[in-house]
């Protein structure tokens, strides 16, 4: 059949070998009064024929020509059988009205919704059609039916090699029209489109896919396809093709990339975060070695401190002690001076001393005065005078308290 592809026809396009049963668009050849159906009817691979090419059968009703001559020749055997005029006239008249309708609707034709039509005369092309009922006369014939709707083809691409070497899979979904039937019906058919289109789609997705790297593979979902866009419409437009879209429902590079890519960038983030975590760990460090300079520093500063002041306590000492040897040099200058100026002061302060000593003495009646040279005896004596002149006046003031006479001091 005309809309089946050999496997060797599909390799010499360049595209991936596929059955012939893979194959996306299709014909069909049928009657012209049932090419709206065609038009409209997924065959048994459930596709849907884009173009119907009419089979050249006679424009003239054949049921209703057989119905006027069957009721003509019976209406004129009856008349004659019974010799009735009026029935023979009738049959007449309703045959020969089923003959002139036939003829007469076999000078219209009807393009169905959703297809336009090409006619010929005499073997050329002479006009198209679109849907809608037109007369014609029965020399023009409608050679073929192309339909008007939007046509959807996919585009698997296997392996397609990325900038670094990493084979990626794609997956294309391309709409377009055919906006001149008379290109697309006498420049291909519908099979060989189907070639021609995957093997254009293959060649720009790899193209495509060859200039990214593999990490922007995945994205290739929400990109603009705009570029896509007008490389395929260059591509077909010689057929009277218009792509509309254009539209990546998949693309991924190999699951054994994505495991490894996804190790790796696992891996990537582990040492991130170990980096992450030793870098903390030298801030802490850091921040401690920080504190304990800070802390040294701060001990320093507290000892210098109290160095300081411990200096300027012995300095204090040390002026103090100064200024009492000042204070001493300036009282003994002074009574060096007095006692230069009084020689017998000194005599006297000794003997006031030594008086005050002795009266200390008298009145400790157990002290012992230990005697010397001639000048302490004489002293001594004097020391006893002063004792006994003590004590004389002790026992008097104790008698007169307690009321009694007073008894004379031993000696």
């Amino acid at each position: 059949m005309a809309d089946q592809i050999p496997t060797q026809q599909t390799s010499q396009y360049g595209v991936d070998p596929t059955p012939a049963a893979a194959s996306q668009l299709t014909q069909a050849r049928v009657p012209l009064d049932e090419a709206g159906d065609a038009l409209s009817t997924k065959d048994a691979n459930g596709r849907t024929p884009i173009v119907v090419l009419t089979i050249r059968s006679n424009r003239v009703m054949n049921s209703l020509v057989i119905a006027g001559l069957a009721v003509l020749l019976l209406g004129m055997s009856l008349g004659i059988a019974s010799n009735n005029i009026w029935i023979s006239t009738l049959s007449v008249v309703a045959g020969l009205g089923l003959l002139v309708f036939s003829v007469y609707s076999s000078f219209y034709v009807t393009i169905p919704e959703g297809a336009n039509a090409l006619v010929i005369r005499s073997g050329k092309f002479d006009r198209m059609l679109s849907p809608g009922r037109y007369f014609l006369l029965p020399y023009y014939i409608v050679s073929s039916l192309v339909t008007r709707r939007e046509i959807p083809f996919a585009v698997p691409v296997a392996e397609a090699p990325t900038q670094d070497n990493v084979r990626a899979s794609v997956e294309a979904l391309i709409s377009f029209t055919i906006a001149d039937p008379y290109k697309f019906i006498y420049n291909i058919s519908a099979s060989d489109f189907d070639l021609v289109l995957q093997a254009c789609g293959q060649r720009v997705i790899r193209s495509m896919v060859h200039n990214l790297s593999s990490e922007g593979i995945t994205g290739l979902t929400k990109m603009d396809p705009s570029n896509l866009l007008a490389e395929l419409t260059e591509g077909v437009e010689r057929y009277g093709v218009t792509v509309t879209r254009v539209n990546i429902s998949y693309a991924a590079p190999p699951p054994n990339f994505l495991l490894s890519h996804e190790a790796r960038r696992l891996a990537t983030v582990q040492r991130a975060e170990q980096a992450d975590k030793q870098a903390l760990a030298q801030n802490r460090q850091a921040d401690e070695e920080a504190l304990a300079l800070q802390a040294a520093a701060a001990q320093v500063v507290r000892e210098r401190e109290q160095l300081q002041v411990k200096v300027q306590q012995a300095e204090a000492l040390r002026r103090i002690v100064e200024l009492e040897a000042d204070a001493e040099d300036l009282r003994f200058s002074r009574l060096q001076e007095r006692l230069q100026r009084y020689p017998q002061a000194a005599d006297w302060d000794v003997g006031s001393a030594r008086l005050a000593i002795a009266r200390g003495l008298a009145s400790n009646t157990r002290a012992v005065v230990e005697v010397g040279n001639t000048s302490d005896i004489a002293r001594a004596l004097t020391m006893r005078d002063i004792m006994q002149e003590e004590n004389t006046r002790i026992v008097d003031a104790t008698s007169s308290t307690n009321g009694t006479a007073p008894t004379a001091p031993e000696s």
